[in-house]
């Protein structure tokens, strides 16, 4: 990345101490906005006793291991959903950083990832991909389009061009086969949050890496029903009729957000090799 490699080893490692900083924010943040609280006001406390933390009780991903995941003054266990959406934050900058260096482009993607991170918390926890999470995105996009006409003399004209194109194929595609999959079985076959995302990575990544992006999300959402559902116990339960609606945990609500999120990332540190890979045995 840089002609010296302990510069290079020095800007990862800032990278990925600032990811896990980061995901333990937009942990806590994504926890309170949920809950109605405000991120910018009280100090962070224990869900169960409510008990505040100290600082040693905030450092990103020591603190989970040095209390062995448990909170220090009621026991109760903590989820390792924390240290891992840390470290998920940690390894996506890390990459961004690896692949773009520093550059106008790596900030436009740090900013997108840590947006993913946000919705793909609130997904799991509630189902729910906020509006303000797609609105927030866009604006980091038409910021960088913007930016990169002024600062780098880019064609702002194509790069728009690039971006609609890509979110009306992939959100426009999307939303015809939800439509159908509604019809065909008659329930929610996607959320309105999944069509959404799927169009803001369409504006990110353009229709080819957004092709590439929805086979990885599928790929990364069958693989985590499966493991869903091998982790749950099947429930028999009884419907209003009184028959067994018992049934299998890979036909509960599994959120996918989170496996669109990620995707995305890699699409971000995959996506553009692998087309100029694909391209290449078509001869193109």
């Amino acid at each position: 990345m840089f002609d010296s490699p302990l510069i290079t080893a020095y800007i990862l490692v800032i990278a990925g101490l600032l990811g896990l900083v980061m995901g333990s924010f937009i942990n806590c943040w994504a926890w309170r906005s949920l809950r109605g609280e405000s991120v910018l006001h009280g100090r962070s406390h224990c869900a169960t006793c409510n008990h505040e933390l100290s600082a040693r009780d905030l450092i990103p991903l020591v603190s989970w291991l040095v209390s062995h995941g448990r909170c220090r003054y009621c026991g109760q266990k903590i989820s390792a959903r924390y240290p891992l959406s840390e470290l998920a934050c940690a390894a996506a900058y890390v990459g961004i950083v690896a692949c773009y260096g520093l550059s106008f482009e790596t900030l436009e993607l740090l900013a997108f990832a840590t947006i993913l991170l946000f919705l793909s918390l609130t997904d799991l926890d509630a189902y729910l991909i906020p509006n303000g999470c797609i609105v927030a995105a866009i604006v980091v996009r038409a910021l960088y389009l913007v930016g990169a006409w002024a600062l780098e003399g880019t064609n702002i004209i194509d790069m728009l061009v690039f971006s609609l194109i890509g979110g009306a194929v992939l959100g426009g595609a999307l939303l015809l086969i939800t439509l159908l999959g509604d019809r065909v079985f008659k329930r929610p076959s996607m959320g309105g949050g999944d069509i959404k995302l799927f169009f803001v990575a369409g504006l990110y990544f353009g229709w080819q890496q957004g092709i590439f992006l929805v086979i990885v999300a599928c790929i990364i959402g069958i693989v985590a029903a499966v493991a869903f559902s091998r982790a749950l116990p099947e429930e028999e339960t009884t419907d209003n009729g009184g028959e067994s609606a018992g049934t299998s945990t890979l036909k509960r609500t599994i959120p996918f957000g989170p496996s669109i999120a990620a995707a995305c990332v890699i699409t971000m540190l995959a996506g553009p090799s692998f087309i100029a890979w694909y391209l290449s045995l078509l001869g193109l």
